[in-house]
């Protein structure tokens, strides 16, 4: 990590954020790397150097109207970057594309510095399963994800804002959607 950025983020379920959270450290015993104490799991929406105050309160009446969404995962993806980058993909369903096309349409006033690749064309929900390493472990990495069943059927609850100070995440605010 290196620069600051904002996020708005959804967590996963509580079964399927505890099952990431178990995975980073069975990565970090097995290759004697660290994820847990830098990074959240999440998938992204929208990111940008900053938000208005108001992104809050926005935040908060979207999740009031918005009603918990289901989607899955099948398999395991890769980003080819040095070093490649393993990651979750979520199914893209109406109802998760909904919720993006929404949040980019109202966050736009309110956001400076916006990163377009998580604009609509080019967007799918995605959770790092061994974020920003320094060191390139993919073939062996790769070797240990296999092993691992990914097949989930995933319920998105939440939006939160996620501050990336450059050296760690953290989830600087929830909302639960209750619509």
């Amino acid at each position: 990590m290196a620069e600051e950025l904002y996020g708005i983020v959804s967590t996963l379920d509580e079964e399927h954020q505890d099952a990431i959270w178990r995975l980073w450290a069975e990565v970090e015993r097995a290759f004697g790397v660290s994820i847990s104490d830098t990074h959240v799991p999440h998938f992204t929406y929208h990111c940008a150097k900053s938000y208005a105050p108001a992104v809050h309160d926005l935040l908060a009446s979207i999740a009031a109207t918005t009603a918990p969404v289901a989607t899955a995962s099948f398999f395991i993806g890769v980003f080819d970057a040095p070093p490649p980058l393993f990651f979750l993909p979520l199914a893209r369903t109406d109802a998760l594309s909904a919720m993006h096309r929404r949040l980019w349409a109202e966050l736009d006033s309110i956001a400076t510095g916006v990163m377009d690749r998580y604009a609509a064309d080019r967007w799918f929900a995605t959770v790092n399963l061994a974020p920003d390493l320094e060191t390139d472990i993919s073939r062996e990495l790769l070797l240990f994800l296999l092993k691992r069943d990914f097949q989930w059927q995933v319920t998105v609850d939440n939006v939160c804002i996620l501050h990336d100070t450059g050296e760690r995440q953290i989830i600087e605010a929830r909302f639960d959607f209750k619509g």
